[in-house]
């Protein structure tokens, strides 16, 4: 069952690079780290550090990398999120857009940033995925700070033609196992949906003709014109075309395996018999490797208090998602299992 894809499209999941904001203003910390303190204020500060002996969250502009164009979901989920932590903060954040080198430059810059918190990157879990598919050389554990994890209740749908043969999930499973290698699954060559087909061929215990189809837009035109037997989609870009009737849904994929809330008549694939075809398309908030646990725990409690905020809360359920935050220790063990998941994942695909 093992594949190995041609993929060396270095630029394909994130494409040319979009600068939205402006690079954050270097802020001297306090604590013996900067040169003669110059107010009553940064004094106190640096007494307060060194009494407790951590270190705080005194970067006046805080800039978070999203390695993703302007308007793409973990962009719009970061923007939800940064006035409310300017409200109660009173510290600046600005948002960047930067998707050069399929994201690796956003990644790199964060990686070697300064540990003060003043340079951060938000984005999907798909980010690990990329580290052990040859996009991203680097693995989280080793060379990030994991500040706070925040795990979806959203999904993706399983879509077929409306015309399609196929009637359930199970349907699909049987034509697999009767004819594998045939049946043409629509995903993205080296990201989260490759690593959905490996798991649907682990759970098979059969293989699956993959077609790299591309985004949401891309997957749903190959499925409609043929190309593809079945793929995955986000439930906003599937929407449109169940009410036109063009596309039946036929199970939904999420992280635990449960059924999507905001959906409870879909049943999950999971469910329906793929038990461990399972992904949550979660968003990591990262630092470099290194930082202070004092400041870790700061940061963490200020991103899960504003993703609490009742607005911001709202915004969620209009894109038809909940978040729930995890704090510093639940963050760093979900990296370090999904990391050690999507690398068993990404070598029963041939990747390493």
């Amino acid at each position: 069952m093992k594949k190995q894809f041609l993929y060396g499209m270095a630029s394909v999941f994130l494409a040319a690079g979009i600068l939205c904001g402006c690079g954050a203003a270097k802020q001297e910390s306090s604590g013996g780290q900067a040169g003669g303190q110059t107010s009553g204020t940064t004094a106190a500060k640096g007494e307060e550090e060194s009494s407790s002996g951590q270190q705080a969250w005194d970067a006046d502009t805080v800039t978070i990398y999203v390695p993703t164009k302007a308007g793409n979901q973990a962009d719009l989920y970061i923007r939800f999120i940064t006035p409310v932590l300017e409200e109660k903060l009173g510290k600046s954040f600005v948002v960047v857009n930067q998707t050069d080198g399929n994201g690796v430059v956003a990644y790199e810059t964060v990686r070697n940033a300064d540990k003060d918190g003043s340079t951060l990157l938000y984005f999907l879990n798909s980010m690990v995925v990329q580290t052990h598919t040859g996009v991203y050389d680097k693995t989280l554990p080793d060379n990030f700070t994991p500040l706070a994890v925040d795990t979806s209740t959203g999904s993706m749908w399983l879509t077929v033609k409306a015309d399609s043969k196929y009637q359930s999930v199970q349907d699909i499973i049987d034509d697999v196992k009767a004819n594998p290698g045939k049946v043409t699954y629509g995903m993205t060559s080296g990201q989260a949906l490759h690593m959905l087909g490996g798991m649907m061929e682990s759970d098979m215990g059969a293989a699956l003709s993959m077609v790299d189809a591309g985004g949401n837009a891309e997957r749903l035109i190959s499925l409609l014109g043929g190309n593809v037997d079945f793929t995955f989609v986000s439930t906003g870009a599937a929407e449109q075309y169940l009410e036109t009737k063009e596309i039946r849904v036929l199970g939904c994929v999420t992280g635990n395996g449960e059924r999507d809330p905001i959906y409870p008549d879909i049943p999950s694939v999971t469910e329906e018999g793929l038990g461990s075809t399972m992904f949550g398309f979660d968003t990591l908030l990262l630092g470099p490797a290194g930082m202070d646990d004092g400041l870790v725990q700061e940061i963490n409690k200020a991103f899960q208090e504003a993703m609490e905020d009742p607005e911001v809360v709202g915004q969620f359920a209009a894109m038809k998602n909940t978040m729930k935050g995890l704090d510093v220790e639940e963050s760093a063990r979900y990296i370090k299992d999904f990391d050690a998941k999507m690398q068993e994942n990404a070598k029963n695909l041939g990747f390493q």
